[in-house]
């Protein structure tokens, strides 16, 4: 399960959907006029942006959760 902790993901943000897209992470189809969350992937010569359904930001912001809590007992 990914976390957004990682140095080539940039600030999540939530936006309408123009086209019918489908969700990286489970592939459940993203109807044209419905919201997603927009992860950024960074780093490359240009920044990408992949749509993930609402269930899938739910399980990576519990992961983030997570790994910030493991980080907070080093």
């Amino acid at each position: 399960m990914p976390s957004l902790i990682g140095g080539t993901n940039g600030r999540p943000r939530r936006r309408d959907v123009k086209r019918k897209s489908s969700c990286y992470r489970c592939d459940t189809e993203i109807a044209a006029g419905q919201s997603c969350i927009e992860i950024p992937k960074l780093g490359a010569a240009y920044s990408t942006a992949k749509p993930v359904c609402d269930a899938c930001f739910a399980a990576i912001l519990q992961k983030t959760a997570s790994d910030l809590e493991e980080l907070r007992t080093l």
